[in-house]
């Protein structure tokens, strides 16, 4: 479908856990929200899983978008006049979709992760059918099924727990939980942050925090930094809340807001108490607590 391949952006990803059962088991619209401003492997990889992409479709889906874009939702690629085409066209956002051959999708789609896959769904028979997209038909998308294999494993796979895949967790006497450890990673993966705390040796916080390791060694809380960027601390804690049940986030906490799931109303608030931890402390980086879960057997 496109005419310019645009150079693969570079995303930090996870090994490859249990890849075929992760593959097997995700799609038909898991519950992941799209970060405002996902781009590369991984945002396609999330797009693609809430369109209702399955399968080997689901691995296709993502390495096509790369080989169209390198997963940039706002790429453009004009092209001249070709058959059926007299004024030429342009092809737009992540997966390229043309204008003169899909004028039914608007620029704001084509531009938009979520809807452009919604719309590269129906378009490809639900993954069934690549034909419209010359990196499919040129073969160019090989070259990036690595990557979308990689990308779809920091995604999660169902299991006994939840979304938390089996392997993740690191062990004591101050380690992070599965939960903590895993949603670590995809944080890094999706928002490119690498500055993360986690376990602390009972020091440099409050008491019983949840950074402090458990009888395990374990500890159930990452502190993301982001400095003075407001903007992506939102980005990162209104996509935790959005995924607390697959991840087991037990709250959330950012520039004086606190949303916690153990509360009868799931919903953002001020700090109760405006002279607290939670108030005063939590502007430059976002707090995500975990519930505990049991040893995966």
């Amino acid at each position: 479908m496109t005419r310019l391949v645009v150079a693969v952006a570079a995303v930090v990803l996870l090994p490859v856990v249990l890849l075929g059962a992760a593959v097997g088991a995700l799609g038909g619209g898991a519950d992941l929200a799209i970060p405002v401003g996902a781009s590369g492997a991984a945002g396609l990889a999330i797009a693609a899983v809430q369109a209702g992409f399955t399968g080997q479709g689901l691995r296709l889906a993502v390495a096509v978008g790369l080989a169209e874009s390198g997963g940039n939702p706002t790429a453009q690629g004009p092209n001249p006049p070709t058959p059926g085409c007299p004024a030429g066209s342009t092809d737009r956002g992540a997966w390229q979709l043309n204008t003169c051959y899909h004028p039914e999708v608007s620029d704001a789609c084509a531009d938009d992760l979520g809807c452009a896959a919604q719309a590269t769904y129906r378009i490809s028979a639900a993954g069934s059918d690549w034909s419209a997209w010359t990196t499919y038909t040129s073969g160019a998308y090989q070259a990036q099924l690595a990557a979308a294999d990689q990308a779809l494993a920091t995604l999660p796979a169902a299991n006994a727990v939840g979304g938390v895949p089996p392997g993740d967790g690191t062990p004591g006497p101050c380690g992070l939980s599965p939960a903590t450890d895993y949603t670590k990673h995809l944080v890094t993966a999706l928002f490119g942050i690498s500055d993360i705390g986690g376990c602390a040796l009972f020091s440099g916080h409050v008491a019983n925090s949840d950074h402090y390791p458990d009888g395990n060694g374990q500890a159930h809380a990452i502190d993301v930094m982001v400095g003075a960027n407001t903007a992506l601390g939102w980005q990162v804690a209104t996509w935790a809340a959005a995924n607390a049940d697959a991840l087991h986030v037990k709250y959330v906490i950012f520039a004086g807001q606190i949303i916690d799931f153990r509360e009868p109303t799931r919903a953002w608030h001020a700090c109760r108490d405006p002279a607290s931890s939670c108030a005063v402390e939590h502007f430059q980086h976002v707090h995500i607590s975990f519930e505990p879960l049991e040893p995966i057997l």
